[in-house]
């Protein structure tokens, strides 16, 4: 075989040049679809990840806790490697924001919730906001820390991904640090808190 080879080799040097084309496989890129709350904000933020490893989908959808999440199981299908909810406390009560989440989870879906608002998420981002904070404040709070007036407009989000990014890394690690001292309270009750850096 080999003799055959090289009387080959002699006569068509593409012929071997053919033989040791590597194969490549191409890497499969993850789906994600982020069934959202709000219809600016957290899309715009989730829709601004420029990511060569997955394709993300966020929706805005502008309905409450328990309804999201029963709209986004149904979206949910076979389509998608990750399902995600995000969702706010805002004055939802207690127990259908608990409730809510619960469902995601049992339905096989991830939950990104914010007690009291998504806009704590991008506080973290400059330091770790502990304790009660009701979400009227965040709009001035973020204004002063992102040096532009914190809009909820479409399309600002994305812009304030843009301005956050290389902080990420420290909201995550503030967002963990909360989430530990909020280990064993309900999700309710935890405020101020977010699970947006999962």
């Amino acid at each position: 075989k080999r003799r055959k080879m090289a009387r080959m080799n002699k006569r068509d040097p593409r012929a071997a040049r053919n033989l040791r084309r590597v194969s490549f496989v191409r890497e499969v890129k993850q789906t994600f679809l982020i069934v959202c709350e709000g219809v600016n904000t957290e899309p715009d933020y989730f829709n601004a990840f420029r990511l060569t490893s997955a394709n993300i989908k966020a929706v805005g959808q502008g309905i409450n806790t328990v309804g999201l999440v029963q709209k986004a199981l149904r979206k949910k299908g076979r389509d998608y490697d990750q399902c995600w909810v995000v969702f706010d406390k805002d004055d939802f009560p207690d127990n259908d924001f608990n409730r809510a989440i619960a469902l995601a989870q049992t339905g096989g879906m991830k939950v990104a919730y914010s007690n009291q608002a998504f806009e704590y998420w991008f506080l973290l981002h400059y330091n770790l906001f502990q304790g009660p904070m009701h979400r009227n404040m965040y709009a001035e709070k973020l204004s002063g820390l992102l040096g532009v007036a914190y809009s909820k407009e479409a399309g600002f989000a994305g812009q304030v991904f843009r301005i956050l990014a290389d902080k990420q890394g420290q909201a995550i690690r503030n967002a963990k640090a909360i989430m530990c001292q909020m280990e064993n309270i309900p999700p309710a009750q935890a405020e101020s808190s977010t699970t947006v850096h999962l």
